[in-house]
């Protein structure tokens, strides 16, 4: 017997990040304003609490939901974070404006990278830093890496 059924389901990608929001109701209408996520799905828990919610941002999906301690899913603390999320737009200057009137914190303000991206950093208000980026220039991998090596130099 042959499976028909698609072993990604229709509008994800093989990578699906999921985050654990201290917050995620919040965080939600924050990533909408911020990023121009739209919910896909939400399933709350009987105290409220959002246990899994899909949220689409352009063409990706990132899953999330309030901290679940006894699975070992927490949020971000004082002590910084571990990861980054990485957004590709159309227009990074306009989705830096837009995530920091929305409420992020400017970690990086928009410049243009050696790998040939304009790029910038924010955190937003529940400790989740997010690296947006437009391609501006087709480098090919040599040439990156020869420019990020030199301004690695310049940074020292």
């Amino acid at each position: 017997m042959t499976n028909t059924v698609a072993p990604v389901p229709a509008g994800f990608h093989s990578l699906n990040p999921y985050i654990a929001v201290d917050g995620a109701a919040e965080a939600i209408d924050f990533y909408r304003r911020a990023f121009g996520a739209k919910q896909i799905s939400r399933m709350d828990g009987p105290d409220g609490t959002v246990m899994h919610a899909e949220l689409r941002i352009g063409d990706s999906t990132l899953q999330m939901g309030d901290p679940l301690p006894e699975y070992g899913l927490i949020a971000p603390g004082a002590d910084g974070v571990t990861s980054a999320i990485m957004i590709y737009c159309e227009d990074v200057d306009a989705l830096f404006a837009q995530a920091v009137e929305a409420g992020a914190s400017v970690v990086t303000a928009v410049n243009d990278f050696p790998s040939g991206d304009r790029y910038g950093t924010v955190m937003d208000p529940f400790g989740h830093r997010w690296s947006l980026a437009t391609r501006v220039e087709d480098v090919s991998p040599e040439e990156a890496e020869r420019r990020i090596a030199e301004w690695i130099a310049q940074q020292s």
